[in-house]
């Protein structure tokens, strides 16, 4: 009797039973049929359900199924554990898989009395399948199978389907090598029946340098009809650049895929497809955050005449996507200024993200940067604007630095809102982009007063001495109020100061030039929360300056609806409470920061700025910037070596008392090399010359110590030099002139 036959007469046994029963037996037990089946089934050991005992691959699966199906998951499991202990090769799994298909497998993953067997099990099914599915010598002889009769073509097409889309990759290089109509025909239909899984392969084949590939993909694409391959259809279907089979294919496809939507249809014409380009390409730019995770992009392959497919980060694809969509715009208005911008800013941020954040980017021949140069300074200063307006770091010191070689002081004067982009920068909320600023400000060299020469001392300053002190405002109609959020500010780090309108905060904001934030209490008069928000964004002084906006808890949905399109501002719930503040306030501000600066990245910037420095000190550069913010860490870097000489060239530029004090001590200390006081000497003589002696009566006595004891030739003359300056009287020069020997003995 067959394992099918004696289940069927054990159901009829239990029937027959079931109906002999007296009926008050079923009056007082009533227990459901099914629960006595059950019940009477888990009486039976495997082997009464069995016809016999499993021992082969395909009776071990097929035992499992059938015990799992009558409810003994329990009694199946051993002979699971046998099948998988077995460890039965691809040809089986397959030829299993033939048999019970992969629902079977499914529903011996889900149950858990089963597991963790069925799923390992599942796994090797689906892993042996894949592996045979997009085996290459079978996906080429299915691909051939298309040019057979219409029962072994149907079969192919399926049997490609279930390989997914690697299949395009040989089908596409087939039509490159390809020359017969009628295979091409068969080739391209198959790649329709394929579906959406090849319509990013397909999008990758679009820019093929063969015709025939571009116009095949376009066609394909069309007859899928998935809305996500209309934005990559645009530059075909209108681009000069393109052969009229291709542009007539790319029209026919977004026809195709926006035959649903009259308004879409509209739209075909090259003024909405150049738009459609340049805004994906600017979002693809905004989304510039550092992400780790991968994603898999299609890409033409010259070499190989077809598509291959990447793994790589997200942020380098979104990179790819944007330089190449922003190149299709330009394509097709090569002298349209704002698309210009887009594409070089694009190509500094690829090359900015493959140069990584503390490295510089390449140069030479073919490199984004020498493209920029060549692009000259209005072009680069406009890629600036658009870099700090949509808040990408890199690309923004790749503008600054090329404008410090190519731009001029006429820069610093140009009406970008109402100052230029290059001082905007120095209130942009990153300490790189606010260095390049300054630096590039110090290589324009301007020769008259310009907004911002405060803020470059400050920035330069702050190199010297580490990250400094934080400033924000606090504007609040509440005087009291004011005073209360300032006091919380403070409390965080920050010098706070509280102002009462919102056009006093603005004022503020664009006096100081060393805000880190500006927090506006919602209901702020003259003006309004909406108006101080707009004018704040609105000039370049205080564009990137982020805005916290406080206010009580059920405001804060409206109010961030309403300040959606402005960037830099967040809303936060108003408390007394410096903790719940800090909670509130710091993964904001820390989200707007890069990486943390390398120590080879710090002292580079600190070399720089004190190179700068002396650069103000020893022109005439210093009536437009004031150098004595700068004096207090002067002395302290004195005894690097490498920093010594610029420190003391700085500190001879600042008329303070305290800085000539300063010189004296490196000048009378025994410590410091006779080099370096030579240095210090020399920046005495050339300080008491352009500011007068400040000193004290002891300090001098020290000074003329120092000449008497200098053996070193040339500190003996640079300390001679500070001696001359002290002015001598008749009777000291008269003494010393009796002094002297002269090098011949007089005859």
């Amino acid at each position: 009797m067959s394992l099918n036959n004696r289940i069927l007469a054990f159901f009829a046994l239990v029937f027959l039973c079931a109906i002999s029963t007296p009926t008050r037996a079923w009056a007082q037990e009533k227990i459901p049929p099914k629960i006595q089946e059950s019940n009477s089934l888990l009486n039976l050991s495997a082997d009464d359900l069995l016809l016999s005992k499993p021992e082969t691959p395909e009776q071990l699966l097929q035992a499992v199924i059938q015990l799992t199906d009558l409810g003994q998951a329990a009694s199946a499991k051993p002979y699971l554990e046998q099948l998988i202990k077995a460890n039965i090769d691809n040809e089986t799994v397959l030829k299993l898989r033939d048999k019970h298909g992969p629902a079977a497998f499914l529903g011996l993953a889900n149950n858990k009395t089963l597991q963790p067997e069925s799923i390992t099990l599942l796994k090797k099914m689906e892993t042996t399948f894949r592996a045979y599915a997009t085996d290459p010598a079978r996906i080429d002889g299915l691909i051939n199978d298309l040019a057979g009769s219409s029962t072994k073509r149907n079969i192919a097409i399926i049997e490609l389907k279930s390989a997914g889309e690697i299949v395009a990759h040989p089908i596409l290089r087939k039509l490159s090598q390809n020359d017969d109509p009628g295979m091409n025909d068969e080739l391209a239909f198959a790649l329709t029946q394929l579906g959406p899984p090849v319509v990013q392969p397909l999008i990758a084949a679009l820019r093929s340098p063969t015709e025939k590939i571009r116009k095949i993909a376009a066609d394909v694409l069309g007859d899928i009809g998935d809305p996500s391959a209309a934005l990559y259809l645009w530059n075909p279907a209108f681009s000069q650049n393109q052969p009229q089979s291709v542009q007539r294919a790319a029209r026919m496809a977004l026809e195709k895929i926006h035959k649903k939507n009259p308004r879409k249809l509209k739209e075909l014409n090259p003024h909405s497809a150049q738009l459609q380009l340049i805004n994906a390409a600017l979002h693809l730019y905004q989304t510039h955050e550092d992400k780790s995770e991968k994603q898999k992009i299609w890409t033409w392959d010259l070499k190989e005449q077809t598509i291959v497919q990447k793994e790589l980060p997200t942020q380098e694809i979104n990179l790819i996507r944007g330089l190449r969509l922003a190149k299709e715009a330009l394509e097709m208005s090569p002298d349209r200024q704002d698309v210009q911008t887009l594409y070089l800013a694009m190509a500094l941020a690829m090359e900015a993200y493959y140069a990584g954040w503390n490295n510089p980017l390449p140069e030479g021949q073919g490199t984004a940067f020498n493209l920029a140069l060549l692009s000259g300074p209005k072009a680069v200063s406009r890629v600036l604007a658009l870099a700090m307006k949509q808040g990408h770091t890199p690309s923004a010191i790749a503008a600054l630095k090329a404008l410090g070689q190519i731009g001029s002081r006429t820069l610093l004067y140009e009406q970008l809102d109402k100052h230029s982009s290059v001082i905007a920068a120095l209130n942009y909320p990153d300490r790189r982009v606010q260095f390049s600023a300054a630096t590039t400000i110090m290589q324009l060299d301007p020769v008259k007063p310009f907004p911002g020469a405060t803020r470059v001392i400050s920035i330069l300053s702050r190199s010297l001495m580490g990250e400094g002190s934080q400033a924000a405002i606090v504007v609040d109609s509440s005087v009291q109020r004011a005073q209360s959020m300032a006091g919380v500010f403070n409390e965080l780090g920050y010098l706070t100061q509280p102002v009462q309108t919102g056009k006093a905060g603005f004022k503020a904001a664009t006096e100081r030039m060393d805000v880190e934030f500006i927090a506006l209490q919602f209901n702020i008069m003259r003006w309004g929360l909406s108006q101080t928000i707009a004018n704040l964004r609105a000039d370049s002084r205080t564009a990137n300056i982020p805005i916290l906006i406080y206010g009580p808890l059920r405001l804060q949905n409206k109010i961030e609806y309403s300040t959606r399109h402005y960037p830099l501002v967040h809303y936060i719930v108003e408390t007394e409470n410096t903790e719940d503040v800090e909670k509130q306030v710091t993964p904001f501000l820390q989200s707007l920061k890069t990486p943390q600066l390398t120590g080879d990245l710090r002292t580079e910037y600190r070399t720089a700025a004190l190179y700068w420095l002396a650069h103000i000190a020893s022109s005439q550069r210093s009536k437009i910037y004031d150098l004595t913010p700068v004096e207090k860490p002067l002395l302290q870097l004195v005894p690097d070596r490498s920093l010594a000489s610029n420190a003391l060239i700085t500190l001879g530029g600042i008329p303070t008392r305290s800085a000539q004090s300063d010189l004296v001590k490196v000048v009378t200390n025994k410590m410091f090399d006779s080099d370096v006081k030579e240095i210090a000497a020399l920046q005495l003589a050339f300080h008491i010359q352009k500011f007068g002696l400040l000193v004290d009566s002891e300090q001098i006595t020290a000074i003329r110590q120092a000449y008497q004891s200098a053996k070193d030739p040339k500190l003996n003359t640079a300390l001679a030099s500070v001696m001359g300056t002290l002015m001598p009287d008749n009777k000291v020069v008269g003494e010393r002139l009796q002094k002297f020997q002269p090098a011949t003995s007089l005859p």
